[in-house]
């Protein structure tokens, strides 16, 4: 029973989640997206009060509008985002990622089974919802008539290989560190304290790839890690 309630929460998650996400980016913006997907911190902190009965405390309310505050500083350089259709697809990847991972969380809490079993099937769990997915979009092209339309985008070339392997082990590992996160600390915890990807992101990009940040890119990063201070010296991870 255990099985499929991790494999639901992980189904929901990785799959579902991941699927609206790609159709989104497609949809919409590169800022849009990048920008979007941090909502996945708000609709995590509604659920984990739904559903763990974790506390919304007014810290947990005024560090997260900080640190969005902060990713929109980061991500768009201040300029206003022009909304598309595809931000409504993200919306529902946060949605996904959120409950799915308060689920889990769930489960991890009140059983005694070790994080990476569900890092492991999150993969499984994941490719079986992308599958139906491609089973469903396959069916419905063929019958429409427009299947090779569709196909000729996809090619497979040798040269993306090393960088497919590369984006695998990093996600993997993000797997197993996130769910060994909601193993020992609360949902909230976790999620919060993502919200500092977007100020790693930003420095790796300043130092492989020369980019230069703005000001306002600046005080959006303070504020994010000022946000993470907040956190890591509060009870957010136990309560």
């Amino acid at each position: 029973m255990l099985f499929w309630k991790l494999f639901f929460a992980n189904g929901i998650q990785a799959g579902l989640g991941t699927t609206l996400s790609l159709i989104g980016i497609a949809l919409t913006d590169a800022v849009n997206a990048g920008f979007l997907v941090k909502m996945a911190t708000v609709t995590t902190l509604l659920f984990a009060w739904i559903i763990l009965n974790e506390k919304l405390t007014p810290l947990k309310i005024l560090t997260v509008f900080v640190m969005i505050s902060g990713a929109y500083l980061l991500m768009t350089k201040g300029q206003v985002l022009l909304p598309r259709i595809g931000d409504l697809f993200i919306l529902g990847a946060c949605f996904c990622w959120s409950l799915g991972n308060v689920l889990v969380r769930k489960f991890l809490k009140s059983q005694p089974i070790g994080p990476d079993v569900a890092t492991m099937q999150k993969a499984i769990a994941g490719m079986s919802v992308l599958l139906v997915f491609i089973a469903v979009f396959g069916f419905f092209s063929t019958a429409l008539g427009n299947q090779s339309q569709i196909l000729s985008c996809c090619t497979f070339s040798l040269s993306y290989l090393p960088y497919a392997i590369g984006s695998g082990f990093c996600l993997a590992m993000a797997w197993i560190y996130l769910n060994r996160t909601l193993k020992v600390a609360t949902a909230s915890y976790m999620t919060l304290m993502s919200m500092v990807t977007p100020v790693i992101v930003g420095l790796l990009a300043f130092i492989f790839l020369g980019e230069t940040l703005v000001w306002v890119q600046v005080i959006g990063a303070g504020m994010i890690l000022l946000g993470g201070v907040v956190i890591y010296f509060s009870d957010i991870a136990y309560s």
